[in-house]
């Protein structure tokens, strides 16, 4: 069989082009159907595509540290290849074939990304300015890092609580409604929506490519600090607002 790009896209299930971001949904996706045919007629997997996805990533940070105006607007354009990368593997395994490890490979390269991103994008903003903050200003290095770390600390609460709530359960000591091993909450699903509307998955990376381009990416390091830390904070407080409940 040859895949083709009308292939993945009525392969598409309906509850996926809802969940779809604006943005992905008129473009990112779009070009994907085409990079997901290459990669199924090629014999390319959907793990294969996640894993390439991360080097892509990683390369894509390391464009911001150099003093070089090119190679930021490089590394944004990076970071939107990543995100067409990021859909191509997810039409790989919804319409070819799934495998096993499949939802480790795709979150871990998201994960890096962000990691990464918010930091390096600082130090670029150091060595060249933005907007609003002056050049070889140092607090927008920390800042960024704030913002990488908030992301990362936010997926550690997160899981830390499923973990221990799983554990809880299956020694019988925590009762829950449903199977822990599904999150059918409104926090969960609230994160989720936000994350693909606003985060890495939406919006933000043609942001980024645009503040590049007008030297305002002093504006998307403070976002993604604002975005990056309100939602770890809340995060947190919920997640120990439960936590305090079930103990009672």
């Amino acid at each position: 069989m040859r895949y083709t790009s009308k292939f993945f896209k009525e392969e598409m299930p309906e509850w996926k082009r809802k969940k779809d971001p604006i943005l992905s949904r008129f473009f990112y996706r779009k070009i994907a159907f085409r990079t997901a045919a290459f990669a199924a007629n090629a014999g390319i997997s959907a793990n294969s595509v996640s894993y390439f996805s991360i080097i892509i990533g990683i390369v894509a940070c390391l464009c911001f540290l150099p003093v070089s105006h090119t190679a930021h607007i490089i590394g944004a354009i990076l970071i939107n290849l990543w995100l067409i990368l990021d859909c191509t593997d997810g039409n790989l395994a919804r319409s070819v074939r799934a495998q096993p490890f499949g939802e480790f490979a795709d979150g871990i390269s998201s994960y890096i990304l962000v990691g990464l991103m918010c930091t390096m994008m600082g130090v670029a903003v150091y060595h060249e300015g933005g907007l609003l903050v002056p050049a070889q200003c140092s607090w927008i290095i920390l800042i960024g890092a704030l913002a990488s770390s908030a992301d990362s600390l936010m997926r550690l609460i997160y899981q830390k609580y499923k973990n221990t709530e799983r554990e809880m359960a299956d020694k019988k000591i925590l009762e829950v409604e449903n199977d822990v091993r599904i999150d059918h909450s409104q926090v969960e699903s609230f994160r989720v929506r936000i994350e693909t509307e606003l985060g890495v998955g939406g919006l933000l990376p043609v942001a980024i490519l645009l503040a590049t381009l007008l030297k305002m990416l002093d504006l998307i390091v403070v976002y993604c600090f604002l975005y990056y830390g309100t939602s770890c904070l809340a995060v947190t407080l919920i997640y120990i607002k439960k936590a305090v409940n079930a103990a009672k």
